[in-house]
C-alpha cells in the first residue's frame, strides 16, 4: 500500500537516491546530506510543535510504497517571517496619444513580496519509475488532508511556485536574458541561496519595474509558462481552486498561483468520519483517508462503497498504515479519478 509520512531521519538514504533522480534543477530538494539531515529535523521539530510559532515552519513529507521512499512533498508556513519572499508581479500599462491615434500596450515587471504571511506548498516529485495511477494526486492533496486536519496551524492563504520553462539545453531564457545580468553566480547557486539568504536579492535585483518590450521575444513568450514537467502538477492545483495572479518567479520567470485556504476543494470537501472495520472494495469511490493532527500524520487512498455514510470501512492493513484502530476519527474526502 501506498501512503504519505512525515520524513523521518532514517529515510536519509532513499530520500539522497530521490534527489539524485530530480537532479539540480529542482532546487528546492536538498542534494547533499548535511542539508537533508536539517529538513527532516525541522520537519520534526515542526510535527512535534503543538502550538504555531512565529517563525517559519518546515514540514517534508514522503510518499512510501513497500516501505521504500518514492516521492516527497513540502509546506513551508508564514512566508516573510524571517526574510522577505520575492515575486515579480507583471503589470499591464496602457500609453496613448489622441493626437496621433497611436496606442501601445506593454507590461512591467515590479519587485514584490505580495506572499507575506502565506503558507507554500512545494518539493513535489514521484520516482519516475512509480508515477501514474493517481500516485501524483494522493501526495500533492495529502497537504490539503494535514491542512483541513490541523486549520489553525497553516494560515488563510496557501501558494505554490511552478518551476518555470526551459529549453532544449536545460537553461532559462528568462535567467539567461534577465536575472543573470545581475547575479554573479550561476542559476543554481542563486537559487540555492535564496532558499536561507534573500538579502543579496534585495541588494542586487534592479530597483526599478522592467519593460518587457525591451526583452526579446522568446523572453516575453515564456513570462509565467510552466515547464513541461510541472504543468500536470500545476494542472492539479487549479483544479483544485487555485489561481494565477500575474505573479512569476524572480530567476526563472515560472508562474506562482495562489488560493485561499477555504476554496481549495479537497479542504471544502474533507470531514471527519468513524473508521469501521470493513472488508477491501474494489468497485467504489475513491477517498483520501487521513489521521487528525499532527504528530504521526498518515494519509493513504481507498476505495469505498459507503461515500455518504458517517462511517468509513478500512481493512485491518489501511488501519496499521493510518495507525489507528475501529473507533477512531479521521478525515476523508471523495475523490474521483485514478486509484493510486
Amino acid at each position: 500500500m501506498i501512503r504519505v509520512r512525515p520524513a523521518q531521519q532514517n529515510d536519509l538514504p532513499g530520500l539522497m537516491d530521490l534527489a539524485a533522480k530530480a537532479g539540480l534543477g529542482m532546487t528546492t530538494m536538498p542534494h547533499n546530506e548535511k542539508a537533508m539531515k536539517k529538513r527532516i529535523y525541522l520537519s520534526q521539530e515542526a510535527f512535534a510543535r503543538q502550538e504555531q510559532p512565529e517563525q517559519k515552519e518546515t514540514f517534508f513529507l514522503v510518499l512510501e510504497y513497500d516501505k521504500k521512499i518514492i516521492g516527497t512533498g513540502s509546506v513551508f508556513t508564514r512566508l516573510g517571517a524571517d526574510r522577505p519572499f520575492y515575486s515579480y508581479r507583471m503589470s499591464h500599462l496602457v500609453n496613448q496619444s489622441p493626437e496621433l491615434d497611436i496606442r501601445l500596450e506593454t507590461d512591467l515587471l515590479y519587485l514584490v513580496n505580495d506572499y507575506h504571511d502565506f503558507t507554500e506548498i512545494g518539493t513535489l516529485f514521484v520516482d519516475p519509475a512509480h508515477r501514474g495511477g493517481g500516485v501524483g494526486r494522493l501526495l500533492s492533496f495529502s497537504r490539503f488532508m494535514l491542512f483541513a486536519a490541523n486549520p489553525s496551524r497553516f494560515g488563510d492563504k496557501v501558494m505554490a511556485e511552478i518551476r518555470g520553462w526551459t529549453d532544449r539545453e536545460d537553461s532559462f531564457p528568462f535567467w539567461e536574458q534577465v536575472a543573470s545580468k545581475f547575479f554573479g553566480m550561476t542559476f543554481i547557486e542563486a537559487d540555492k541561496r535564496s532558499t536561507s539568504d534573500f538579502r543579496f536579492i534585495a541588494d542586487l535585483m534592479p530597483k526599478y519595474p522592467i519593460y518587457t518590450e525591451m526583452l526579446p521575444q522568446e523572453v516575453r513568450d515564456i513570462l509565467g509558462k510552466p515547464h513541461d514537467n510541472s504543468k500536470p502538477a500545476m494542472d492539479l492545483l487549479l483544479s483544485q481552486g487555485f489561481r494565477y495572479n500575474n505573479l512569476i518567479d524572480i530567476f526563472d520567470a515560472g508562474p506562482s498561483i495562489e488560493a485561499d485556504m477555504k476554496d481549495v476543494k479537497t479542504i471544502q470537501d474533507a470531514g471527519r468520519r468513524k473508521a469501521v472495520s470493513g472488508g477491501a472494495v474494489t468497485d467504489g469511490r475513491k477517498a483520501l483517508v487521513s489521521t487528525l493532527g499532527l504528530s504521526g500524520f498518515s494519509c493513504i487512498q481507498v476505495e469505498t462503497a459507503t461515500p455518504d455514510s458517517e462511517e468509513i470501512p478500512l481493512t485491518d492493513k489501511m488501519m496499521q498504515e493510518l495507525g489507528i484502530t475501529t473507533g477512531d476519527d479521521v478525515m476523508v474526502c471523495m475523490m474521483e479519478g485514478k486509484q493510486a
